[in-house]
């Protein structure tokens, strides 16, 4: 369950370099899901790779995307931190109680589209007073980086 309350120990919110080195981070454990995914998928083609072309291809992509989605928000759900973001001292505080699942799904779906906007949305927590990121405004939530102690 992610934190619905500020951390018991300092905290701060994180600044945009610790967020892009946990995500560093957490592309390393992606890339292993995906290996273990596919290989998944390969037990059940019977060793056969999708075809390039096709609907399959597009089938197979979509399988691959809800592996990582179901990655992030497992962790997020139900630690607060993807291993990453522990490396890091990371915290994802929601400032809203209620169901974890669907605010999660969104914020994923929401680093998807900044993704593809080359970062720029998460760029916005330099021009922002309380170093939000555009993610975190549109879900009311915070990153914060959990400081030595306490």
């Amino acid at each position: 369950m992610t934190t619905e309350t500020p951390p018991k120990r300092p905290a701060r919110t994180a600044p945009l370099w610790r967020r892009a080195a946990a995500l560093f981070y957490d592309t390393l454990f992606v890339i292993a899901v995906v290996i273990l995914a596919t290989f998944i998928a390969l037990v059940f083609t019977g060793g056969e790779p999708v075809p390039p072309e096709g609907p399959l291809q597009w089938l197979f992509r979509l399988y691959l995307l809800a592996w990582i989605a179901a990655y992030f928000v497992f962790f997020w759900c139900r630690f607060g931190q993807t291993p990453g973001m522990k490396v890091w001292r990371l915290l994802l505080i929601r400032e809203r109680a209620g169901p974890c699942i669907g605010p999660m799904l969104a914020r994923f779906g929401f680093g998807l589209l900044s993704l593809a906007t080359l970062g720029l949305l998460f760029f916005i927590t330099v021009r922002d007073p309380q170093r939000r990121s555009w993610i975190d405004d549109r879900q009311a939530m915070r990153v914060v980086q959990l400081l030595p102690g306490g």
